[in-house]
């Protein structure tokens, strides 16, 4: 073969390659076969570019175009909602072929000619809107043909069909899966805004209403109420469904609450951690408790809440109040999900809340300030409740350079709960002088002279404040339910202990005490003693364990590292060959007589890892969960372990919150509401905030 020839048959082959290539391409990027249906309506218009510039031929779909929208998974155009475009020209026949078409606006727009009678292809539109545009002739007797049309707007066309006729409706009238859908939404929002149901009768929320959409009907009152149970079953479903898909364990809080009307009721609320490592905590039960209020009452109705749901195998612990029915009744709880179950529920099951302990501890402390206490709640009186004293007092608060600007006078505290008594003598101790001055003036002498507080019982009200300072903070710390609070626990009852003992042997760093202060944390020291079983638990102990803001360089925390391997091993499979952990403690393991050991022991398994990582206290992490999530691939097992003992509260604040939040439902103005329908509305309000995440 001559050369030539074999280089004319290598330049015909790879243009034929190219070409090949070529058509691959274009094949691969070819718009699908509704865009170039658009594309060709597009075509039909006389100022397409102005108004319509998204419409690209080179994309792979219309999905992203103005006005469209597809079936997610075929990529179908399902909605064409182009209105107020001032588009001119004819609707082009091409549309006939959307045939998975069900809505179709084009109204108020300048398009001209006839309605295509191939629109009677679109065997699946409802909704087709053409008012407003200079279309001719009638409406096609073809269109009769679209049996799941529900809205057709024509208003401008003469109609030779009666029944047709009857379907022309304003393009604002809502289809019947839009009123369903308005209804959901005011059903939640009567919930989440704990509103009476009588709203719907309001005239100016009625008015309000009509002017938003004239067509809407606002609901009966009875039928708002109906709709509340059908919604309601429909969540219940769906939260059940949640509940059976939690990979992880769960832990129940549990606490009870008389309100305003006194009527008792109980909460459960029950937490777990998600597979994003987010602490997930929702009403469980919210149900009317009638008296009496003893172990067997209480320990049946959470036993029936359980059962119910079906959490018997997930459920880990319970988090109740201080009250001296809960722990029989939890024991009782215990051992019949034991019986019952073959479970492996052991004493730490039960968790008493941190903060009812702190608030027994406290009270028992300040019995001995109780005449301090009322002779400040007394002159605060005074000062509140006259005009003319609460002027003195800010003139006075001025003149002694206590305040440049506007004075508050401090506040009443609640006499159940103490952190408000500690802020009533936070706030007074400032204005000590003023209250001095105030008792002492010639205007307000007579009526106020008798309350004036000495200075002994300021310094007895400010070692109180210094003294209860620590536990104030504390509370506050342990008081979230959004973040991780069992690990703390140990950690307050250790630090409270030790803010006793120094107060007692007056070495508090504000430098002084008084003998009365020293008996309250006598009192206080005795309390917490009480607790220490309960406060320094195995759940707890474990949580600071992984806890990676804490160091688990200490002989105690070394003590449980075996604990920890034995659990890995029973309750999560972890295969581990490691031998007991040896003698030396983890700082040995940054010390040169250390180094040999290492040898042996690092990164056997991921429990040494995990000692090794944490041996020194990382205060940088701000988020315990979002640190296991970064560290799940490293430590597998442990993380599932982690997942499962974080998502246990230190405290029943969970409860508590929904009580706060039923405070518009439970109230003298909603007398009339069944304790069945505030139910309902409590597990709605807190389920829909739940699904909406």
């Amino acid at each position: 073969m001559t050369p030539p020839m074999a280089f004319r048959r290598f330049g015909l082959a790879a243009h034929l390659y190219a070409l090949v290539v070529v058509l691959l391409v274009g094949y691969a990027h070819a718009l699908t076969h509704d865009g170039q249906i658009l594309l060709r309506f597009k075509a039909n218009l006389l100022n397409p570019e102005d108004v319509l510039p998204s419409w690209n031929k080179s994309d792979d779909t219309p999905c992203a175009w103005v006005g469209v929208r597809c079936n997610a998974n075929t990529s179908r155009v399902t909605y064409l909602n182009i209105p107020y475009k001032r588009l001119s020209g004819s609707i082009s026949a091409e549309l006939g072929k959307l045939t998975q078409l069900r809505r179709l606006v084009l109204h108020e727009n300048r398009l001209v000619g006839p309605i295509p009678l191939s629109i009677r292809n679109l065997t699946f539109l409802r909704t087709l809107y053409l008012r407003g545009n200079a279309l001719s002739g009638n409406i096609p007797d073809e269109l009769g043909e679209l049996m799941n049309i529900e809205v057709l707007n024509t208003l401008r066309f003469m109609s030779s069909r009666r029944d047709f006729c009857a379907k022309v409706m304003d393009p604002y009238e809502l289809d019947n899966e839009s009123k369903e859908a308005n209804l959901n939404a005011l059903v939640a929002f009567v919930m989440d805004h704990q509103q009476a149901f009588n709203l719907v009768e309001n005239e100016t929320f009625r008015s309000l209403c009509r002017r938003l959409n004239p067509h809407y009907s606002l609901p009966s009152r009875q039928t708002l109420t109906r709709s509340l149970s059908d919604h309601f079953e429909r969540a219940l479903l769906q939260f059940r469904s949640t509940i059976d898909s939690i990979k992880g364990a769960i832990a129940l809080t549990q606490d009870c609450w008389s309100s305003r009307v006194m009527r008792g009721y109980m909460v459960i609320t029950v937490q777990w951690i998600d597979e994003e490592w987010k602490l997930q905590s929702v009403v469980l039960e919210f149900r009317y408790f009638p008296p009496p209020h003893n172990q067997h009452t209480t320990s049946d109705l959470i036993l029936s809440v359980v059962k119910d749901y079906n959490m018997w195998s997930k459920i880990k612990a319970i988090i109740s109040d201080s009250g001296g029915e809960m722990p029989p009744a939890m024991v009782i709880v215990r051992e019949n999900l034991n019986d019952q179950y073959s479970l492996r529920l052991e004493d730490g099951f039960h968790i008493r809340c941190i903060c009812h302990v702190i608030n027994r501890a406290v009270y028992d402390a300040t019995h001995f300030i109780k005449k301090e206490v009322q002779m400040l709640r007394q002159i605060l009186k005074a000062v509140r409740g006259s005009v003319a004293i609460r002027v003195k007092f800010s003139e006075l608060a001025v003149v002694l350079g206590v305040s440049k600007g506007r004075v508050e006078v401090p506040g009443l505290d609640m006499e159940t709960r103490w952190n408000t008594m500690f802020t009533m003598i936070d706030q007074s101790f400032q204005y000590r002088g003023v209250f001095s001055a105030l008792c002492n003036s010639e205007e307000f002498c007579d009526r106020l002279a008798n309350m004036a507080l000495s200075d002994m019982d300021w310094r007895v009200l400010k070692s109180c404040k210094d003294f209860l300072q620590s536990a104030y903070h504390c509370t506050v710390a342990a008081s979230g339910r959004d973040y991780i609070s069992l690990s703390l626990q140990p950690l307050i009852y250790k630090h409270l202990l030790t803010l006793c003992e120094k107060t007692r042997s007056g070495q508090l760093d504000t430098g002084f005490t008084t003998p009365i202060i020293k008996q309250a944390a006598t009192a206080m020291e005795l309390k917490l003693l009480k607790y220490s079983a309960n406060l320094n638990c195995q759940a707890s102990k474990m949580a600071l364990l992984l806890d990676p803001r804490s160091s688990n360089a200490s002989s105690e925390t070394m003590e449980l590292k075996d604990q920890l391997r034995f659990i890995l091993t029973m309750d999560y499979g972890l295969c581990s060959e490691v031998q007991p952990s040896p003698t030396f403690g983890v700082f040995d393991l940054f010390a040169g007589e250390g180094d040999s050991a290492i040898e042996n022991v690092a990164h056997t398994d991921e429990v040494d890892d995990f000692f090794m990582l944490t041996a020194k206290a990382d205060r940088r992490v701000s988020d315990v969960l979002l640190w296991w999530k970064q560290h799940s691939n490293r430590f597998p097992t442990l993380s599932l372990m982690a997942r499962d003992t974080l998502m246990i509260q230190g405290s029943s604040v969970a409860s508590e919150s929904a009580f706060s939040e039923s405070g518009g439902f439970v109230c003298p103005d909603r007398s009339k509401l069944s304790d069945e329908n505030i139910e309902m509305m409590m597990k709605l309000k807190s389920w829909n905030r739940l699904f909406r995440e």
